[in-house]
């Protein structure tokens, strides 16, 4: 591809971003030198701005001077660059991994509307590859998407093969540095590319250009079944009184699909595919509630419906109200309103407490009716178990007053015309998980 051809290609492309700021990963390797170049160019002629990044991630002894170079190559085109220094943590991941999820932290604190990466049509086909090999499904295989949304990432250079980069940088003079650690073949991807991807090139010419073909294709595969997870979200209705039971009625394959569409849309990930599939076996044969950590959800049953719910919920707080609207209270607020009738509460600020429940708890609802136990009330309102210890508890002094989303003592309501203060829970609501305006209990 000629480079004047390149530049063509990538205005045509990047035409929909004007009056937008576009800020370039930029490494200072040949791919980003070439896309920073290419962009400051067409920076005037398409409208939009652009800014560079350099991720310094301190893990090579000339990383300083990459930064140096970086910050050298920026001036002469007159780009503003950061540089951000990272701290790379191999926790259970390879060191690969680490580095690339410390960049993509960085990149998600850059003020603006687009990052720009050079990856192309060869980086690709390794990506296709890589996850093949540690058996990805449709989404994996997917690969990178020349426009990520959701994390801000356009890809424009994702169908360009690596020699038009090479052509246009050494037609234009540019400079660039040479990551040392792009030669350690221990490194699964640059065994892709230097071991296995020439051999297979050698024997197939368009092995590259297929693969990336491939990972369109699989793309579109995934763009479905996303679209056909929304579908069955609506029908199953997490959270709701029956979509345990909605769940059940699907197919294993798409119920499957349907959790990994739920967890990714709450917290942008998904567990292995093996994983899933465990817990919705468990989720499934429950029978009494079941509570599943995935990623960084939960995964719940309790009856007949399930949801989804943070995996660490925040701790309660015990305090005394010294009259606010609404105190908060794990992840959720304790709501005060003045009120009269016999569902108002006879209580004063600053003599009344909030807490957790300290066991054996009895509350009368009615005041010609009989003190009912915790357990009975939690069970009655259809709470879980697991978060039954976390409800809110109205005490003066020994004397229990309310309990959030159980009811109140009958004995410490208002007369009909006396005013008194109305008490609600509010627990926090995520998407999938059961709904709550406001528990007036």
């Amino acid at each position: 591809m000629p480079p004047e051809n390149l530049s063509s290609r990538l205005q045509a492309a990047l035409a929909v971003h004007a009056e937008q700021r576009l800020c370039v990963g930029f490494s200072g390797g040949l791919d980003s030198s070439v896309l920073l170049h290419l962009l400051a160019k067409l920076a005037p002629v398409c409208g939009f701005s652009v800014s560079a990044l350099h991720v310094h991630h301190g893990l090579s002894p000339h990383a300083d001077d990459w930064a140096a170079h970086c910050e050298r190559v920026a001036l002469s085109l007159n780009v503003s660059l950061a540089v951000q220094r990272v701290q790379v943590t191999v926790a259970g991941e390879g060191l690969e991994a680490a580095a690339r999820t410390a960049r993509h932290v960085a990149f998600a604190g850059v003020d603006c509307d687009w990052i720009v990466l050079a990856h192309h049509r060869g980086d690709q086909a390794e990506t296709v590859l890589h996850r093949l090999m540690r058996g990805t499904g449709v989404h994996g295989v997917g690969a990178m998407r020349a426009r990520d949304e959701a994390r801000r990432l356009l890809r424009p250079l994702l169908d360009v093969p690596r020699s038009a980069l090479e052509a246009y940088a050494r037609a234009r003079g540019l400079h660039w540095i040479e990551d040392e650690s792009n030669t350690d073949t221990a490194l699964t991807r640059n065994f892709l590319r230097r071991e296995v991807l020439p051999v297979w090139s050698a024997r197939q010419p368009a092995l590259e250009a297929n693969l990336a073909r491939a990972a369109g294709l699989f793309a579109e595969g995934a763009l479905l079944l996303d679209e056909l997870a929304a579908e069955d979200a609506l029908r199953v209705a997490p959270g709701e009184a029956d979509s345990l039971l909605r769940l059940r009625a699907l197919s294993v394959p798409r119920a499957r699909n349907l959790l990994r569409h739920l967890l990714v849309r709450a917290c942008g990930l998904s567990p292995e595919a093996d994983r899933l599939g465990e817990a919705l076996r468990q989720l499934c044969e429950a029978q009494e509630g079941v509570r599943l950590v995935l990623v960084e959800q939960a995964l719940c049953a309790w009856r007949e419906r399930f949801w989804l719910e943070a995996a660490v919920q925040a701790e309660p707080v015990p305090q005394v109200w010294q009259g606010e609207a609404s105190l908060p209270w794990g992840a959720g607020v304790v709501r005060f309103a003045q009120d009269r009738g016999p569902r108002a509460l006879r209580i004063a600020p600053g003599a009344v407490r909030i807490a957790t429940r300290a066991g054996g708890e009895r509350l009368r609802p009615l005041m010609d009716g009989p003190s009912r136990a915790f357990k009975q009330l939690a069970q009655e309102a259809d709470i879980p178990p697991w978060q039954r210890d976390g409800l809110p508890c109205l005490w003066q002094g020994n004397d229990l007053l309310w309990i959030g989303g159980l009811g109140v003592a009958a004995e410490h309501c208002c007369a009909p015309d006396e005013q008194g203060w109305q008490v609600a829970w509010v627990p926090w609501s995520d998407q999938g998980q059961r709904k709550s305006p406001g528990r007036r209990l």
